[in-house]
């Protein structure tokens, strides 16, 4: 199976006639600040109640849930999806789907909250941002967001360190848990960006907007960067800064998030949908769609 850049690796599924319960078996692995649990269903249930000490943060691998935070309206959780909870917050969690043959897998790390607030401290004096939102800070208010390539790739980096039988595993772990928590960040502000761009900032709110009103237009970083009354550098410098990842392809992913909107139209053709998406070369279309989502627009459609 080929999985889309913003999915979290599968691990191998644990023998189910050695399990004593079908319902959010847990594997542990503990490090320093951090403690790693992999989930794993195989029986359809729900009303499942959990709570952590420390900041959760939880992607799913496998499968689907229904997830209700502090009582909110639930939402489904499926791989390429993450979500941040903060000290004390009670989830509910159903599995509506769940079976032998269509297991659910969840990672989920507990993170030491000292340890939290002193990276992101850290964060703020050392890398200051000049721009809006200024400060490096986790929204909870946004908990539930798409991963992205950076993102699923430190949380991998870390459930693989965290497995390890290496010594210096703490080590790498404390560095990984940095770029982690900054990943988590940059991704929220993406997600700011494509929801709710009144918080960042009066010019990269006008940078974002004209984007989302020329995708199917030529964009170039230097025009980008005259509406944000910035050098070139500069703005691609603040603007990964905030984002972790370029304008370009900040770009492009917007180009594939409209693709998979207009190839829901059963009137429009795979070659139309390129070019009304910006693209200007079909193969090239294909082969980002195939990148960001995991298979080619004909196989998605």
């Amino acid at each position: 199976m080929l999985l889309s850049e913003n999915h979290i690796t599968p691990i191998n599924l644990s023998d189910v006639s050695q399990l004593d319960t079908l319902v959010e078996h847990k594997r542990i692995f503990n490090l320093k600040d951090c403690q790693l649990s992999i989930f794993e269903t195989f029986h359809a249930c729900e009303n499942v109640f959990l709570s952590y000490n420390g900041l959760v943060v939880s992607s799913m691998m496998l499968g689907k849930k229904s997830m209700s935070i502090d009582g909110s309206k639930s939402f489904n959780f499926v791989p390429g999806e993450s979500v941040i909870i903060p000290e004390g917050v009670s989830m509910k969690v159903d599995f509506p789907e769940a079976d032998i043959s269509h297991p659910v897998q969840c990672a989920t790390l507990a993170l030491d909250w000292d340890m939290v607030k002193k990276n992101i401290d850290y964060l703020n004096e050392t890398y200051p941002n000049i721009e809006a939102p200024y400060l490096w800070e986790l929204n909870f208010n946004r908990y539930h967001f798409q991963n992205n390539r950076e993102l699923a790739g430190s949380v991998n980096k870390l459930i693989s360190i965290s497995m390890e039988d290496n010594s210096a595993k703490d080590a790498l772990a404390d560095l990984s848990l940095k770029f982690l928590l900054l990943r988590i960040i940059q991704t929220q502000n993406i997600s700011l960006a494509e929801h709710d761009t009144k918080q960042l900032g009066e010019r990269l709110t006008a940078v974002i907007e004209y984007i989302h009103q020329h995708l199917s237009q030529k964009i170039t970083v230097d025009h980008l960067s005259k509406i944000a009354c910035m050098s070139k550098p500069l703005f691609y410098k603040n603007f990964k800064q905030n984002f972790g990842i370029s304008p370009i392809e900040f770009v492009l992913r917007q180009r594939i998030h409209l693709a998979k909107e207009l190839l829901k139209n059963p009137l429009l053709t795979i070659t139309d949908v390129c070019y009304q998406c910006g693209f200007n070369n079909l193969n090239y279309f294909s082969k980002q769609f195939k990148r960001i989502e995991g298979t080619t627009p004909t196989v998605w459609r």
